[in-house]
């Protein structure tokens, strides 16, 4: 398989050049092919020094089908780039395979962890800090959103060179998995926390938010103890939030 092609590290300005150009990788997204465009502009400095006739047959192997989590998808782009620089063409064909056999799970994985836990995250962090009358809320949601992203996203590249299909078993392990649901939990008491503070913070209220904070946040934990779904220990964090801030309960 195409693993046997990987374990190799990428040249550091062949590694650059591919991780500026993954931030493209949607820039021509369409229908028929999805990603493929930007896919295929991405890996092309892997393409430099082969002749015409190997540049037809890597834009035809690399134009294929293509869908995943945007940010994840260093994963493929490193495994098919370290691929492309050890077969010879007639082993080429094992760089598709190697493309479906990690798009499917690293799809899922960013998928679970970015748009599912990491960017509702950053946005409520935000929301709260802004609602306290923080001017940084905006750089906060820019931190806690792209330090991970782009943290994973280089991470990727070097990986998936490495590893071939084995990077994604580090992205589909009982500590990824953990870290997500631990995410979603957080996510679950900020967005009880928010809507507290957004009511208008309980004038004459006889309970600290500190301590308010402190139930949500041990509420977060118990629940993921007896598997409550994050979405509904989310919903309960705001109603209850919300009772507590119009009662009175609550307050700076």
């Amino acid at each position: 398989m195409a693993d046997r092609h990987c374990g190799m590290r990428l040249p550091l300005g062949l590694r650059l050049a591919i991780f500026l150009r993954s931030f493209l990788l949607q820039s021509v997204w369409n229908p028929q092919g999805m990603q493929h465009v930007g896919f295929c502009f991405a890996l092309l400095p892997v393409a430099s020094r082969k002749s015409d006739e190997e540049r037809r047959a890597f834009a035809k192997r690399h134009l294929e089908f293509f869908n995943s989590n945007p940010v994840l998808a260093s994963y493929v782009l490193g495994a098919s780039a370290a691929a492309e620089l050890t077969a010879d063409d007639a082993q080429c064909i094992e760089v598709v395979h190697l493309k479906r056999s990690l798009v499917g799970p690293l799809g899922m994985a960013g998928d679970a962890l970015f748009w599912g836990a990491l960017r509702p995250l950053a946005g409520l962090a935000a929301v709260l800090v802004a609602i306290g009358g923080g001017l940084w809320a905006p750089l906060l949601f820019l931190a806690v959103y792209n330090v991970p992203h782009l943290a994973l996203r280089w991470r990727g590249l070097g990986r998936g060179a490495e590893r071939g299909p084995g990077a994604a078993r580090e992205l589909l392990g009982p500590v990824y998995r953990s870290t997500v649901r631990r995410l979603r939990l957080s996510v679950a008491f900020l967005a009880g926390l928010t809507a507290t503070a957004a009511v208008g913070l309980g004038q004459g209220a006889t309970t600290p938010r500190a301590a308010v904070a402190l139930v949500f946040l041990a509420a977060g934990f118990i629940g993921a103890r007896v598997h409550i779904p994050a979405s509904l220990l989310g919903t309960a964090g705001v109603l209850c939030g919300l009772i507590l801030a119009l009662t009175g309960t609550i307050g700076g």
